[in-house]
């Protein structure tokens, strides 16, 4: 039987809850290397980090099929979610993961994954956790620390995902219609920690710097994905509990990329994803990496 959604924790009890998170976010330092971002550790309070690793909702025990997978996750809440990197089909997903099917020879990957997200939540606090995290106090604080202009109205997108082997998005500052990105990590098997499933954090190797240049003078075209062997990997993104933040550039170019390759039956990648997306966004011309070599 599949859990119901529950009732929200009041609005006022969740601001006094959380605000601890906004002061973290204030004290930060920004990291410049290799792009300027935040990365907090221990973001969330020990009490409230439990309580995600606890919940059977959210982290349960290994199963011994990706069809138990699948059907595990539908019945407590989760849904399948159109993602970048990701398939939206169930069926096409097994396809690309058993090898049965080809990633498009048109683009710098080599494979698709699938990610769900929770919609209903078996227990108030963590609900009010992410609603407050889609809220106005959460918004705000990464709007100060990021110095956006007022003129540039966002809105913010929080929730709790679940990505599954073989998600692939190859290197790639985030579109010019993207505001900021926050990635927090909330696995519970410490193993996962050294596990091919963590976003990479890369600069691009001498020879190619010439694209961010173009990136950077040609405000007409959109960012696009580049092939790995364009980039080092600076930094991986591992350790659990932290959340790192970063405002979308070209000049240095905000480039992370994500390749897994892990026994998703025994855990998957878990992790509070968001997003700030501009309101009036920009509209560039859509370009791909083909055009760069």
């Amino acid at each position: 039987k599949r859990q119901s959604l529950v009732c929200p924790i009041n609005i006022k009890k969740a601001e006094i809850m959380f605000d601890y998170l906004i002061e973290k976010i204030e004290n930060a330092e920004f990291i410049d290397t290799p792009f300027p971002h935040l990365d907090i550790q221990d973001f969330l309070s020990e009490e409230h980090f439990n309580l995600i690793l606890n919940q059977e909702q959210i982290h349960f025990d290994p199963v011994e099929t990706d069809q138990q997978l699948h059907d595990k996750l539908l019945d407590t809440g989760w849904i399948i979610h159109h993602h970048a990197g990701c398939v939206g089909n169930w069926t096409e997903y097994l396809a690309y993961k058993n090898g049965l099917a080809k990633y498009s020879a048109a683009e710098p990957v080599q494979g698709a994954g699938i990610t769900f997200r929770l919609k209903k939540y078996a227990d108030p606090t963590v609900q009010a956790l992410v609603e407050w995290m889609n809220g106005d106090e959460f918004h705000g604080a990464l709007r100060r620390k990021f110095d956006f202009e007022d003129s540039k109205e966002t809105k913010i997108l929080s929730a709790i995902q679940k990505n599954l082997s073989h998600y692939e998005i190859s290197p790639h500052p985030d579109i010019r219609q993207k505001a900021l990105t926050y990635l927090l990590n909330i696995n519970r098997d410490e193993t996962i920690d050294a596990a091919d499933c963590h976003t990479h954090l890369l600069e691009f190797k001498p020879e190619y710097k010439y694209i961010q240049d173009i990136w950077t003078t040609r405000h007409d075209l959109n960012t696009c994905w580049v092939p790995w062997d364009w980039c080092n990997t600076v930094k991986r993104t591992n350790v659990n509990n932290s959340i790192v933040i970063f405002k979308p550039a070209v000049n240095p170019p905000t480039l992370h990329g994500i390749k897994l390759d892990f026994d998703h039956l025994q855990y998957q990648r878990t992790q509070i994803y968001g997003n700030l997306v501009y309101k009036n966004p920009p509209k560039p011309t859509y370009t791909v990496y083909t055009q760069y070599v």
